[in-house]
């Protein structure tokens, strides 16, 4: 899981652990620039996010209203880690880490090194995408779905560390935990329920994806900003909250590619509101979306065509969230190395 000590994150010349390639990133904003560009469009860039976000922070990976039954599962890989949380039949929820973290492979075959999600069979690898929930009645013994996610006793699988906020589900795979400082949950009203929600994937990386939902959110120009009752707030690493007077639209970026996220889209509005008026409600989130759309692919291509030197980062959400990532990239953390121990 966690990379040996002396493991090297270089590519094109670019060493990503040398602070100094962040100097211009971390200027004041207004002066500051986008990350370097591979940090966008690299491998090893999101092979490093691996060690230093997804097997650190505190990472949404969905909403308990998505597992209303017992037994139902919902998968999610967490950097290149396969996990899954479980309705149990108190009602309770539990994470572990799924029993078949490769598949059907003995090791992680070369075509699924690439950095892209695949398509396959063995839907729990952590190099293959996470389907959507699965039904209790699905996880009965001898499915296929048992041996991919839970095998024959699921109480021996690893542990994976969960906690909720209002309906969001929050896991952990962070070893030295304890040790460890996270940042502070997000609020939650509970007068708010989930009506709906749906999966979208658009070409660019999750970190231009997550500063381009809170821009959107916050431009008058599709309906949103304070002038609206609209407000956005992107929570570290992968949870972006937009807040209208009656509703919530959670999103959580997966990465898919160095240059893809997924959107996982959960829709929510008051209690109080009549059924009638769950459309409406909703209907306002869809221009600030389509404006986010258009924001992150452009972004993205403007990143990629850049070779002289990083583009100005215009985006005061993406200016903050690259502060926290470069902090994150500066600490030391525990390692740990999976060779044998030899005599010399």
């Amino acid at each position: 899981m966690l990379a040996h000590p002396d493991a090297v994150y270089i590519d094109e010349g670019v060493d990503f652990l040398d602070l100094g390639r962040y100097t211009t990133a971390t200027a004041r904003f207004g002066l500051a620039t986008m990350l370097p560009r591979r940090a966008y469009t690299s491998e090893v860039f999101q092979r490093l996010e691996d060690e230093k976000i997804w097997t650190r922070d505190w990472v949404c990976i969905g909403t308990a209203p998505e597992i209303p039954n017992a037994l139902d599962l919902l998968p999610y890989t967490i950097g290149h880690h396969a996990i899954h949380v479980q309705r149990q039949p108190d009602g309770s929820l539990v994470g572990r880490f799924n029993k078949a973290q490769h598949g059907g492979c003995r090791a992680v075959p070369a075509q699924c090194r690439t950095g892209k999600k695949t398509k396959c069979s063995y839907t729990s690898c952590g190099y293959s995408r996470d389907r959507e929930v699965i039904g209790g009645e699905n996880l009965m013994e001898m499915t296929p779905q048992m041996g991919q996610f839970l095998g024959a006793i699921p109480e021996r699988l690893l542990p994976v560390r969960i906690k909720t906020c209002g309906p969001l589900i929050f896991a952990n795979i962070d070893p030295t935990l304890e040790v460890e400082w996270h940042a502070a949950e997000p609020e939650w009203d509970n007068d708010f329920i989930r009506v709906a929600g749906h999966w979208q994937e658009h070409r660019a990386n999750w970190k231009i994806a997550g500063a381009a939902l809170v821009d959107a959110a916050r431009s008058a120009e599709a309906g949103g900003g304070a002038i609206n009752h609209v407000t956005a707030r992107w929570h570290f690493p992968n949870l972006v909250l937009i807040r209208s007077r009656s509703a919530i639209l959670a999103i959580v970026l997966q990465p898919t590619a160095m240059d893809q996220a997924l959107w996982r889209l959960s829709f929510f509005v008051r209690s109080d509101l009549p059924a009638v008026s769950y459309d409406a409600a909703l209907t306002r989130f869809a221009p600030l979306l389509k404006l986010a759309v258009a924001k992150a692919t452009t972004r993205q291509a403007e990143v990629e065509a850049a070779l002289a030197a990083e583009p100005t980062e215009t985006s005061r959400a993406g200016w903050e969230f690259n502060q926290a990532l470069v902090e994150r990239i500066g600490r030391l953390h525990a390692s740990y190395w999976n060779a044998p121990l030899m005599r010399a």
